[in-house]
């Protein structure tokens, strides 16, 4: 499968996620990884990745586990082949046919799933997703209000468990601010609340040094979760999310 779509969203998430679910450890390739300078190394490294899977298969048939690789920037490993002779691009046209011929070759794996992951799914190889290959493609989309309510949720759970995180906090408002944003955004926007927060409570004691006892009376207020947005500033538009008079 192929899980496409803006940065942020979840993919590798999802894809770790799936693996967990399956109860397997998996092999996780990060595309830049498998190139090489040396002649030949890239096209072996992505044979050796196939190796225990094709050696399980043969022992034990049937009845082989499973096997899982994770190719995170999968169009740095698979990208678009062309008629170009310079060497890098040799590199990688040989090393989209050595996978291509893993996937598709005389020897069918039957014991093997594999995952990846890209923001450029327009320059992946059109090879790559014919029927019999990677033909499951999902687009991973910019999450809905109440899946950004749940990931707020998430990033703020502890905040809410240390008592940290003010009774003031509007989150229904928050979110309405953070329309177009992405799970990574609204991570940030947490970290960022949690450093205003800090910053105003050194500036309101005029110091740095904090004792337990005032570090378990600082909380995150709705006011600083409005500066974390107006600091991101990040909206579908390019607008800022926040004007002077609101």
């Amino acid at each position: 499968m192929l899980l496409h779509g803006p940065p942020g969203t979840g993919k590798t998430l999802i894809a770790q996620t799936v693996c967990a679910l399956l109860n397997v450890t998996p092999k996780i390739v990060r595309g830049p990884e498998i190139f090489s300078c040396m002649l030949g190394d890239s096209e072996k490294r992505i044979r050796d990745l196939f190796d225990d899977a094709r050696e399980d298969q043969l022992n034990f048939g049937a009845s082989s586990k499973l096997h899982v690789i994770v190719f995170d920037e999968i169009d740095a490993i698979c990208k678009r082949r062309g008629n170009r002779n310079e060497i890098r691009e040799t590199v990688h046209d040989n090393v989209t046919t050595q996978f291509l011929a893993e996937i598709d070759g005389m020897i069918q794996l039957d014991n093997i799933l594999l995952i990846g992951t890209t923001n450029n799914l327009d320059i992946i190889d059109p090879a790559i997703l014919r029927p019999g290959r990677i033909e499951m493609l999902i687009k991973i989309e910019p999450p809905d209000a109440n899946a950004r309510f749940c990931i707020f949720d998430i990033h703020t759970r502890a905040l809410l468990r240390n008592g940290a995180l003010s009774s003031d906090v509007d989150v229904s408002n928050i979110i309405r601010y953070t329309n177009g944003l992405t799970g990574a955004h609204i991570e940030r926007v947490v970290r960022l609340a949690v450093q205003v927060a800090m910053r105003r409570d050194v500036i309101h004691r005029g110091r740095f040094d904090i004792s337990l006892q005032e570090a378990e009376n600082l909380e995150v207020s709705n006011d600083d979760f409005i500066k974390a947005l107006e600091k991101l500033n990040m909206h579908q538009d390019n607008t800022p999310l926040f004007h002077e008079n609101q």
